[in-house]
């Protein structure tokens, strides 16, 4: 069956999976009850999501996350058509393939935005009378809500009906999807992490990494707050607990998204952790290895645990790690993070861009860091050769896309293309694993906290420089890599390794000489 929403403002066609129902089955409703409650509610649909394109990852994902597919009987049409609660359940929703060959789950939630002019209680006057909810009000944008269609068949066909309404600016539904980590897995301590310094053993190229032991000599990143955002962290990690952010912490699901601060109860994941420990790994405690910045502040934040979730949720980590009074009122102004990274996202690159997403971005960039603006830092797509700008994520004008390099200073096959701004080490890269561990892995998720540790150094010596500053001495400092068939254009830009490998001294150096 064909639909139809808006997202961004454009119409978008997409097609809803005939005779399949997405449930999710009640977190207190476990094992074989788990089971029989499924078995109620129909047959499994399992095989014909897989026949529509969904892969097996994907599938798991969303059964992590209590998902089910079925083919519903007539009991649950019916309860399905109506509204009407299933017993054992939480949530209904149709199976929407995007025309990126995404999947999404459409249910009754949207997030709405309506025109700054109208006042806080006219705004709300206006979503009753559209027969709308309000489950939540965003902090990042003026009159923005988090809303629950309740005259509406589903999320979708209340986009539709709103999108003429002159009084709201969009409506997008907030479409679950599978929001994965994007690392690639390959296969005791500072000697086995290249990425700091590269000496050439196991088929290196000597000094094919980010030159950061001489930026040491001026900084280890004191004084700088390094968001990370991920599906989870060890926060007891020996290498990581000691530098964690007292403004840590998690959204989680309890009968509607909640930011709970601190890390008690964070939920773990060995990406997150590895990510972490790329950027600020401590320093000379006789545990493992290090970080790029192992002195910063680790403002670690955790969402979409299952890797299943909306992009209103990672929008509202965003607008936190940048002001985090948007999710804690009262919290001071100059409390947001100094440098933001983030590797989630799909591995094939296709992933849109969701107005509410955009809004949080836009937010982050230019009032960060009391309005001198927040560097955001983004791990591109793995896949070969991809074209970036399908990822609408990374391709924002206002995200820092970053690929990984090798041991030999060449590009490892991630994605390419304009919006590639920055390539650093993230093939066979070591550092910490969930459990108190150590190990390599391989992706750009690791390429992405590298860089942007080193950016959190070069700023630890120059905190006034603003965003665009920082990200001029990134690109300016970078190192042009490659070999001698590696062209860049007059612009000192290449749409395999962006404006170069990562350079962490010359980058503390410049930002440096440009203290006021």
């Amino acid at each position: 069956m064909s639909r139809q929403y808006y997202q961004r403002g454009h119409l978008v066609e997409a097609e809803q999976l005939d005779e399949v129902v997405a449930v999710k089955i009640g977190r207190d409703t476990l094992g074989t009850e788990a089971a029989e409650v499924e078995a109620q509610l129909g047959s499994s649909a399992r095989e014909q999501v897989r026949e529509a394109g969904v892969d097996d990852e994907t599938s798991d994902a969303f059964a992590r996350a209590n998902w089910v597919f079925v083919r519903p009987n007539q009991q649950t049409r019916e309860a399905f058509t109506t509204g009407e609660e299933i017993p054992g359940t939480e949530a209904t929703g149709n199976v929407i393939r995007r025309p990126n060959g995404r999947i999404g789950i459409a249910t009754d939630a949207l997030t709405v935005q309506l025109r700054p002019t109208l006042s806080e209680e006219e705004a709300e006057r206006e979503l009753e009378s559209a027969g709308l909810t309000v489950v939540n009000k965003l902090g990042f944008a003026e009159n923005l809500y988090e809303v629950r269609a309740t005259a509406s068949h589903d999320a979708l066909a209340a986009s539709v009906e709103l999108h003429d309404n002159d009084r709201f600016v969009f409506a997008e539904p907030s479409l679950i999807e599978h929001v994965p980590a994007r690392f690639r897995p390959s296969g005791a301590r500072y000697p086995q992490q290249w990425q700091w310094r590269n000496a050439g053993t196991g088929g290196g190229t000597p000094d094919a990494d980010v030159h950061i032991e001489s930026a040491w000599d001026r900084t280890f990143g004191t004084g700088m707050r390094a968001a990370v955002i991920d599906n989870g962290f060890d926060t007891q990690h020996p290498d990581l607990a000691s530098g964690l952010d007292p403004l840590s912490g998690f959204f989680d699901d309890m009968g509607g998204v909640v930011f709970v601060q601190g890390t008690s109860g964070m939920p773990d994941s060995n990406h997150g952790t590895f990510c972490a420990g790329m950027v600020g790994a401590r320093l000379n405690n006789g545990a493992g290895g290090t970080g790029a910045a192992p002195e910063c502040s680790l403002m670690l934040l955790a969402c979409l645990k299952d890797q299943v979730g909306t992009q209103t949720t990672l929008a509202r980590a965003v607008a936190y790690a940048a002001v985090p009074s948007t999710e804690v009122p009262g919290i001071a102004p100059d409390s947001g993070a100094d440098i933001l990274v983030s590797s989630l996202g799909p591995n094939g690159a296709d992933w849109d861009l969701t107005g509410t997403l955009e809004l949080a971005i836009e937010f982050a960039a230019t009032n960060g860091r009391q309005g001198k603006g927040l560097a955001i830092f983004w791990a591109a797509s793995n896949g070969r050769n991809v074209d970036v700008t399908k990822d609408e994520v990374v391709s924002h004008p206002d995200v820092i896309a970053v690929v990984r390099s090798n041991n030999q200073d060449r590009e490892d096959n991630a994605a390419r293309g304009p919006e590639v701004e920055l390539i650093a080490p993230g093939v066979n890269v070591f550092s910490t694993k969930s459990g108190g561990g150590y190990g390599t892995s391989t992706g750009t998720s690791f390429a992405a906290p590298c860089a942007a540790g080193c950016a959190a150094l070069a700023l630890s010596v120059n905190p006034h420089l603003k965003r665009d500053q920082l990200r001029e001495v990134m690109h300016e400092s970078a190192d042009k890599i490659g070999g001698p068939d590696v062209q860049y254009d007059a612009a000192g830009h290449n749409d395999d390794y962006g404006f170069g490998r990562v350079n962490a001294s010359r980058a503390v150096a410049l930002a440096d000489g440009m203290r006021p």
